[in-house]
């Protein structure tokens, strides 16, 4: 399968209320933060896990933030979906509170050390063929501005209505939502990787129109703007994790 999650560290950066098409795991790595999760207000927390769709935002200006964004389908975005049931997110209010969440034997984790839990199971065989089809189509051709629902559910042999259906059960986002979701998560690796390439470039490369819509989105689904992640580039570190 393709990369489960967009892993960043973010040095004392806040950002407004937003959204996106995946589970988000977020904690500090010193000082304790505040976050608006809906309308609840949390202050002076340690992290917290949500669902994706769910509004947030955070004010972290005096704290090293480690911000986890895992896509449904895999394997531990169902293990999220279960650990979290019927609630919307989670709330630690300190590090003891996320190490019982997460099992772990210790205090002393790493983000990496989140992801490869032993008492984790790939679940992804549970996901519909058709469904994990969409996905590698859509992972394989973000970069087209002439991607077309209708053509992917003729690859397979469904109606568009009903792939839509089938997708968003699954997924837990649209069609339309993971794309934007994919064409941003790779438009972020080339911000914080690829100084010499300007937005309006990354957005072209990425399947946008032009950086309007790129920053349009980006501010939707992130809550900073492409040339405020480009301005910060030096504050923030891409942190890739791969599993299968």
């Amino acid at each position: 399968m393709n990369k489960l999650t967009l892993t960043l560290k973010a040095y004392k950066s806040n950002v407004v209320i937003h959204r996106h098409s995946a589970f988000q795991i977020v904690f500090t790595e010193d000082n304790l933060f505040h976050s608006q999760i809906e309308n609840n207000n949390h202050k002076n927390i340690f992290g917290f896990v949500i669902k994706p769709q769910v509004a947030h935002a955070c004010e972290c200006s005096n704290s090293t933030l480690i911000v986890m964004n895992i896509e449904a389908h895999s394997f531990f975005g169902k293990y999220l979906s279960q650990k979290l049931g019927n609630s919307n997110s989670k709330v630690f209010l300190d590090n003891l509170e996320f190490v019982v969440f997460f099992n772990f034997k210790g205090k002393n984790f790493t983000y990496s050390d989140i992801l490869n839990t032993n008492h984790i199971e790939n679940s992804v065989s549970n996901i519909d063929q058709r469904t994990i089809i969409a996905l590698e189509y859509i992972s394989n051709n973000f970069q087209s501005d002439k991607f077309s629902i209708k053509d992917l559910a003729e690859r397979v042999f469904l109606s568009t209505s009903r792939l839509s259906f089938l997708f968003k059960k699954q997924t837990g986002s649209s069609i339309i939502k993971y794309l934007l979701w994919i064409r941003l998560r790779n438009a972020i690796f080339l911000m914080l990787t690829d100084n010499k390439k300007n937005i309006t470039t990354i957005a072209l490369e990425c399947g946008f129109y032009d950086s309007s819509q790129m920053n349009k989105y980006m501010y939707q689904m992130f809550g900073i703007s492409p040339l405020k992640f480009k301005q910060k580039s030096d504050l923030i570190q891409f942190l890739d994790v791969e599993a299968n």
